[in-house]
């Protein structure tokens, strides 16, 4: 969104930054950006009342932002806010484009406790990569890269850099055989989020099944592809008249405020654009502005018949009986949005399998300068707190699973009827279902994935497109 937006409604608060001086100032680039940084965040940021009276400009721009953030890191204060020196890299990340991937996203263990070397598993595979052409599999196993072990300093960094192959030792944990394989890297590489569908018939039961691993509209602002094709989706599936819905966000911590919309939209029952799907609040002065500009109804989305290329949505929410959700250890932001937002319209029909989500339920917009040649720099601050309908959103520790799985071990492609956490959705859908205790000794020495590094990690992000009709320069 960018800046110009809403001097129009907000000419107080830009007075009150300008006013009382009409001497022209040089400022330094460093001073010139951290100005630029303090008018927005006194705009825009939820916990705009508690930024700092007499904030330190002389700070470089990353740790001036960060000195600005409230309660930084805490469950009560700002978790998610973040900064980049190019706003054109953060708009293309929040896409899904990466500059050098390497075509699998993966998951961090210690080897042992206590030590710091570190053995990686690969969590999937991305269509159309060198990675899958060479036969890359979700579970294999990893121990160095271009010669170098992994350890706890390296781990995460040591594949994003910005050479264009990387040689990748894989291991085989039954006979400790090694092998080398030269991975060939994707320059701008736009992953799909729509990783695989299916639609599974099982003891009368047609059991839709979807991998969304992100919420985004397309590879590049202003382009809906991605939302299209989850709307065909649905399409297939409502054509099916699926009877359960088995949704798979393991690896989904979050992306677009519009798209998780649109997904829940999707998946409601008796679907009415009247009903209200979620609720934001911003913080008070701009939550003031904005209702006296536009009314109450801007503080909420309702449901959604029609996508921004007004396709007709594919609704699915009359046959499916069940919604079941497969959760992980990233399972967060706008994934989070979506199963708050359809709890109240499937009372006792959300049933979640997995590790207890994140926990946020706030989200973020991209602020930037298009045309400044002193300022390229590009922020996600804070700026609304969200509810669904009934006003809940006491979510800030996560939602805790029905049935508590983990996602370790031995693990089989995602789609495969037999993979763990999708056969025990199927048993539970079809009656076989028995628990059983299973020991988790790997995931006690999870270091974390290669997808908390993603720019949407535990985010919901705001669209433009939610305010390009309201706000016009």
């Amino acid at each position: 969104m960018k800046k110009k937006v809403f001097r129009h409604i907000l000419l107080f608060i830009i007075a009150s930054v300008f006013l009382g001086s009409c001497i022209e100032v040089a400022y330094t680039d460093d001073e010139y950006v951290n100005k630029w940084i303090y008018d927005e965040m006194s705009t825009w940021y939820l916990w705009n009342t508690n930024l700092p009276k007499k904030p330190d400009y002389s700070l470089k721009p990353e740790p001036f932002f960060e000195s600005l953030l409230y309660n930084k890191g805490q469950a009560t204060g700002d978790r998610f806010s973040w900064i980049q020196d190019n706003y054109l890299e953060l708009l293309n990340s929040l896409s899904g484009v990466t500059p050098y991937d390497i075509g699998f996203e993966y998951i961090g263990y210690l080897k042992a406790e206590g030590s710091t070397d570190i053995i990686c598993q690969i969590a999937y595979v991305k269509p159309n990569t060198n990675a899958e052409a060479i036969g890359l599999k979700r579970g294999d196993y990893f121990t160095k890269v271009n010669g170098t072990t992994l350890n706890t300093s390296n781990w995460r960094s040591i594949l994003s850099a910005s050479e264009t192959s990387a040689t990748i030792t894989f291991i085989n944990m039954s006979t400790n055989v090694t092998t080398d394989k030269l991975v060939s890297k994707h320059a701008n590489f736009a992953e799909n989020p729509l990783f695989f569908d299916h639609i599974y018939e099982d003891s009368g039961h047609k059991i839709g099944y979807l991998v969304y691993n992100f919420f985004a509209s397309g590879p590049k602002q202003g382009n809906y592809s991605y939302d299209t094709a989850l709307n065909n989706v649905f399409g297939r599936f409502k054509s099916a008249a699926i009877t359960e819905l088995v949704l798979d966000l393991r690896y989904n911590n979050g992306g677009s405020m519009n798209s998780a919309l649109l997904l829940g939209s999707m998946i409601v029952p008796n679907l009415n654009t009247n009903n209200i799907f979620i609720k934001v609040q911003y913080n008070s002065l701009l939550e003031a502005e904005l209702v006296k500009e536009y009314g109450q109804d801007f503080l909420i989305d309702k449901l959604r018949d029609k996508l921004n290329t007004g396709e007709t949505i594919n609704n699915v929410g009359n046959t499916v009986q069940k919604l079941y959700v497969l959760t992980g250890n990233w399972t967060a932001s706008a994934s989070e949005l979506v199963i708050n937002g359809l709890i109240p319209y499937m009372p006792g029909k959300v049933f979640l399998i997995g590790n207890k989500t994140v926990g946020k339920n706030v989200g973020s917009i991209s602020l930037y300068q298009e045309k400044d040649k002193r300022n390229k720099w590009g922020m996600q601050p804070i700026i609304l707190r969200y509810f669904n309908k009934d006003g809940k959103s006491d979510f800030v520790t996560g939602f805790v699973p029905d049935i508590e799985e983990r996602d370790s071990g031995t693990k089989l492609e995602l789609g495969n009827p037999e993979e763990r956490m999708l056969k025990i959705a199927i048993d539970h859908i079809t009656g076989r279902y028995v628990p059983t205790k299973v020991s988790y000794d790997s995931d006690k020495l999870s270091v974390g994935s290669s997808i908390e590094q993603k720019a949407w990690a535990n985010r919901t992000i705001v669209d433009d497109a939610l305010f390009r009709n309201l706000f016009q320069p």
